[in-house]
């Protein structure tokens, strides 16, 4: 990528017009049908590879990492035989390159030329799938001496191509940069750079005569930074922009959210201006840097994830341009690796979304857009230190990670579970992702000045578990029995439901916490007198503290020994409130006390709390995120209901942006923590997300590994006082189908896969509930495949009843709808120490006073009809469980 890529913004950039003019867009005389059959079936997002490498990945390794990552579309700079032989059979879609230097050769033989597709693409097509050539990158702008060279090269490779028979399989291109675009806004005022008219023009002829793309490298980064103070950043970074600060072409009046949509209509304006109106704009390379020097301070992690995150979803939104609405350019982004052999300056060598040894530079937003890659916020990640750091560097951070920055590094203490291999390298690896998760995998957490890096690959070995590993989820000791019940060795680490403990005993007698481990996180709040003298001997690197918290007894609730060789505590023990003698915690009750992680908690608040009488609510709801139908009114109604049952755990799906922000805004909202950031949620499309009254220990998604929707699960690690840990699962699995009237894509063996995926990661655990809309269709997916022991909480309560939440006879507001009635909604449980004691419908009731319009055909007629408004097109779950 070369830095002449810089197209000449005009100060015209930024004309607005006045918001009284109503924005029309100027009727294309494009030739739709011609442009989308030029196109793959759908818009997509490839990417470049680049081998400016050290220490590259092997083609076998790299294949195998892009199909890991889920991408099927990607541009080589070269033909490299190692690639395009490892890519053989794996259905991922290629563009090779004819580098610049071999342009003469090929553009003064045909002889040359045939050869060049003999060994390039006949030798691998068609089990390598060859899309397309680059001949060249951007000749006329970085060799401009091989211009000449450029038409006679594209002709005899194409006359080859069609030697082979293998030209309508095959396009060919060249790739340009945005400078040969002149005036390149407004776009209506585009036009090509009239000194390569000569190579631009037949150009041009023979891409309307093969079909191929007119191959452009747009680059936003490039016109913010020459148009600074010109080009707000937000419209370089595909951010939410009010109406005033949209971009006005004034001659056409298209109003342009980005710079990108900008650059791609100047491209077709300019080919307009020229007659050229069936060719369709292929952007070859776009992206945004990483890291840049003094220079380049908007070369930053945090502005290339939000890019390119950006960039993934206009894209696979169909977003199109606002010339060409209805044709959406497919993207390759620039580029899979950081080219750390690449010249200076800085940035030039950090474009990439991943390191060469396969970890993510930066994590990218992208969920809920499709499977393209892996690399996502929604996977578990973690913070490790990077390859070549010297010790001296490495000791510095991990000196201050595990004081000032107050991470918990006792796992890697002498004698510990994370102290072998003993080095400073394994030892600061931990002591980053202890501070890392500790801050939320906040952006900027895993940098320690350029010396840790984030992987999605768990770094746990052997006995040594990192902090967010997905192993914690198995992780059930803590409190077992009532609120006062503690005694003995109620504490040994329990797993699923081999051992129950109940304990009648009130308080928590000697010995009560023998065998918990890994403690953190509790303090001591009495009467200052609550603990004796030896309360806490014993105690190692227990993280903030040992807590107890409100006591109203005698101050004696910690007493003599009662924590004797804790270890390793984790986010603590708490005696919350409580109101008993204050002998609550006696001597020796933590005595031995090891890894019970993230917990436990003694809660004795008031006497109506659900958590005193062992009884919770959850509820699942479909919101349907249409916006046309009363979306606010439906969205208060469902919060009236929420209001209405107090459930003390919600699970939502089809959750949007605008959704979220009523909920946000809503009374009820301040009682429970929510999954999902305002930050988060603004970035993405439409969602799950969970909310909670009761403590939450962490909240994780998890990508299935098949998903076209983007869907994914997301759980909810809860603790409840007096209990073990109860995870909340919720997911809302593939569609019956993308839109109507697309009926016969019904994804059947896809959900099939989500649903086993699903329970295969939550069986691990003594008390899951998964719920949320399920899209089940019990005659094309057949009963849900749930292991023994597991139940279906409907089919369990209300034998017999059909269950219906998707009904459009019961649903007036669906009557005009095609008939369906299906249990689309589910709650299936695996409960040690609870039981499901009830379950009901909700939201089954019209909104008073609320109707709309919808058109209906019935007998060849158009009928319209006046149909009541319901909270949404699916009826809520609420399951009530309780304990044993």
């Amino acid at each position: 990528m070369a830095l002449s890529k810089l197209p000449l913004y005009s100060v015209f950039f930024f004309l607005y017009i006045s918001l009284f003019i109503s924005s029309q867009a100027l009727s294309s005389k494009i030739a739709v049908a011609q442009i989308k059959d030029q196109q793959d079936n759908e818009p997509f997002v490839g990417i470049n590879i680049g081998e400016d490498v050290s220490n590259l990945m092997s083609a076998t390794e790299l294949v195998s990492f892009l199909q890991f990552q889920k991408v099927t579309h990607i541009k080589l700079y070269d033909a490299d035989p190692d690639i395009l032989k490892a890519l053989a059979k794996t259905k991922i879609r290629v563009i090779i390159s004819v580098p610049n230097n071999q342009l003469l050769a090929i553009g003064s033989s045909n002889t040359t030329a045939a050869s060049w597709i003999g060994k390039n693409v006949v030798a691998y097509y068609p089990q390598t799938v060859i899309t397309a050539i680059a001949v060249g990158d951007e000749v006329l702008t970085t060799v401009p001496s091989s211009a000449p060279l450029l038409m006679p090269a594209i002709e005899s490779l194409y006359s080859a191509l069609v030697a082979e028979n293998l030209h309508n399989q095959i396009k060919i291109s060249t790739p340009h940069s945005a400078s040969i675009i002149l005036d390149s806004f407004p776009p209506s005022q585009s036009f090509f750079n009239q000194s390569w008219i000569s190579v631009i023009q037949p150009l041009l002829h023979f891409l309307s005569r093969t079909g191929s793309p007119l191959m452009m490298n747009f680059y936003p980064y490039y016109v913010f930074m020459q148009n600074k103070g010109v080009v707000p950043l937000d419209n370089s970074l595909f951010k939410p922009l009010t109406p005033s600060k949209e971009m006005v072409d004034p001659n056409t009046l298209l109003h342009y959210t980005n710079v990108l949509d900008a650059m791609v209509d100047a491209a077709y304006f300019s080919m307009k201006n020229m007659n050229f109106t069936d060719v369709v704009v292929l952007v070859t390379e776009s992206g945004w840097p990483s890291k840049g020097d003094s220079k380049e301070p908007y070369a930053t992690i945090d502005n290339a994830d939000t890019y390119n995150s950006n960039l993934i979803k206009h894209v696979l939104d169909h977003s199109g341009t606002p010339f060409h609405p209805e044709i959406t350019s497919s993207v390759y982004l620039y580029e899979l690796f950081n080219e750390d052999l690449r010249s200076p300056p800085v940035s030039e060598a950090n474009w990439g979304l991943f390191y060469a040894n396969s970890t993510p530079v930066y994590l990218l937003h992208v969920s809920g857009s499709g499977t393209f890659l892996a690399n996502d916020t929604t996977n578990q990640t973690y913070c490790i230190v990077m390859d070549g750091v010297d010790s001296k560097t490495l000791q510095a951070a991990l000196d201050w990670v595990c004081g000032p920055g107050r991470a918990n590094c006792s796992e890697i203490q002498p004698g510990e579970n994370c102290y072998q291999p003993n080095n400073v390298k394994n030892h600061a690896s931990y002591a980053f992702d202890s501070y890392y998760q500790k801050e939320g995998r906040a952006s900027g957490s895993c940098d320690f000045k350029g010396i840790a890096m984030t992987t999605t690959t768990d770094p746990s070995h052997g006995s040594c578990i990192f902090p967010g590993s997905l192993e914690d989820l198995t992780d059930t000791s803590g409190l077992d029995g009532d609120v006062d019940s503690s005694v003995g060795s109620v504490f040994m680490p329990l797993r699923h439901c081999k051992r129950k403990v109940r304990d009648p005993v009130d308080d928590h007698q000697e010995g009560g916490f023998r065998g918990v481990k890994s403690l953190n996180n509790v303090e001591v709040g009495g009467d200052g007198d609550s603990a004796k003298s030896g309360a806490f001997q014993g105690v190692k690197a227990s993280n903030k503290g040992v807590t107890v918290l409100k006591d109203g007894g005698d101050g004696h609730s910690v007493r003599l020994g009662g924590f004797q060789g804790v270890k390793s505590s984790n986010k603590g023990v708490t005696v919350l409130k409580d109101e008993s003698d204050g002998a609550s915690v006696k001597l020796g009750a933590f005595q031995g006390a090891r890894a019970s992680n993230k917990g436990v908690a003694v809660l004795t608040e008031d006497t109506n709390s659900a958590a005193v009488l062992g009884s919770f609510k959850i509820l699942s709801y479909n919101v349907w995120f249409r916006e046309d139908l009363e979306m606010h009114r439906r969205m208060k109604a469902l919060g009236e209901l929420i209001q209405l049952h107090s459930p003390d755990v919600i699970c939502l799906q089809e959750v949007i942006p605008d959704i979220y922000d009523i909920f946000q805004r809503s009374s009820w909202w301040k009682a429970y923590q929510c999954s999902v950031s305002s930050e988060i949620a603004s970035s993405r499309g439409y969602f799950c997300m969970q909310l909670s009254k009761l403590p939450v220990k962490s909240f994780s998604t998890k990508p299935f590994m098949n998903s076209i929707m983007g869907r994914e699960l997301c759980i909810a690690e809860l603790e409840v006082p007096g209990k073990k840990s109860l995870v909340v699962a919720t997911s809302h699995l593939e569609s019956p189908c993308p839109a109507p009237p697309k009926w016969d894509q019904m994804f059947s063996k896809e959900r099939v896969d989500q649903a086993k995926e699903a329970i295969n990661l939550l069986k691990k655990n003594s008390n899951v509930i998964f719920c949320g809309d399920m899209n089940w269709d019990d005659k094309l997916d057949g009963q849900f495949p749930f292991p023994d022991g597991w139940v279906d909480a409907w089919v369990e309560l209300k034998p017999g009843d059909n269950g219906w939440t998707y009904d459009t006879k019961s649903n007036q507001m669906l009557s005009g709808n095609r008939a369906l009635q299906r249990r689309l909604d589910r709650f299936i449980c695996s409960l040690c120490d609870f039981k499901i004691s009830k379950i009901d419908m909700i939201g089954k009731d019209a909104i008073p006073g609320l109707s709309y319009m919808k058109e209906k055909k019935v007998r060849k007629e158009v009928k319209m009809l006046e149909l009541p408004v319901l909270p949404s097109d699916h009826y809520g779950l609420l399951l009530t469980i309780s304990g044993l």
